[in-house]
């Protein structure tokens, strides 16, 4: 049975559409970057991201978020003196920025990253002999408290002092702490979230919800909806640390 080229142009596009929306329906296909690391799979810590899949295109904003850290702890912690930007660098400018480090076989880029963000919170991580940190990190990190005494051991013998100006640094990073100390509080409502100028939609985003009375305590919202306030206040404070 011959198949006119009418016909035949016809099936290829059944084919090629219905190939596209099945694999779209099963979470295959994918048009856009969503960010989105992949999960443990199994252990202590499954069903959280797990920072190794951390790609160089990352920003350091998405980390915060995604990971919960405060972006000023993410901006000291690698000594970036540029703070009204420190949201969009992505991890792979770091191997720009210590560019002469790199040079020495002794690299600072995705992989340090990696490795932060998962000492930081405790998370398992596979430890590269040749990923080395600013020593402005250990303090973070020591601050933190999820490290072991191997993983102590590690950073303190992978540290490189940065080439940043360390008095300008430390002159930065206290005034942009006092800036974005902690704001939630078990009283704090919503209409104070909205004085430091965050979106309303960005707020609910994080909630989940729609927040019709603004008055509304943050505590007392989540009690109300079931949710866990520490996890909420994370994500709000995460919000006011990006401004």
């Amino acid at each position: 049975m011959r198949i006119n080229q009418k016909a035949l142009a016809f099936i290829i596009i059944i084919i090629l559409f219905g190939t596209i929306f099945t694999t779209t329906a099963l979470g295959v296909w994918k048009t856009t970057n969503t960010k989105i690391p992949e999960k443990y799979k199994s252990g202590d810590f499954q069903d959280e991201y797990n920072p190794q899949d951390i790609k160089g295109s990352y920003t350091f904003g998405e980390i915060s978020e995604l990971f919960n850290i405060p972006i000023v702890d993410l901006a000291v912690a690698f000594a970036i003196e540029d703070r009204e930007n420190i949201s969009s660098i992505q991890c792979k400018e770091l191997e720009t920025i210590y560019e002469t480090t790199n040079l020495s076989g002794k690299e600072i880029g995705t992989d340090s990253v990696r490795i932060f963000v998962s000492l930081y919170r405790g998370l398992p991580i596979t430890l590269n002999d040749t990923t080395y940190f600013p020593n402005q990190l250990e303090s973070i990190l020591l601050k933190a408290g999820n490290m072991t005494e191997q993983q102590k051991i590690f950073i303190s013998t992978h540290l490189i002092k940065s080439e940043s100006n360390t008095e300008v640094l430390e002159t930065t990073t206290t005034t942009y702490a006092s800036e974005h100390a902690e704001f939630i509080k078990g009283t704090t409502t919503f209409n104070e979230i909205l004085d430091l100028g965050i979106k309303k939609e960005d707020i609910e985003e994080v909630m989940n919800n729609a927040i019709t009375d603004t008055s509304v305590v943050i505590k007392d919202f989540c009690i109300e909806k079931g949710m866990e306030f520490s996890n909420t206040k994370s994500q709000i404070q995460s919000l006011i640390d990006k401004k």
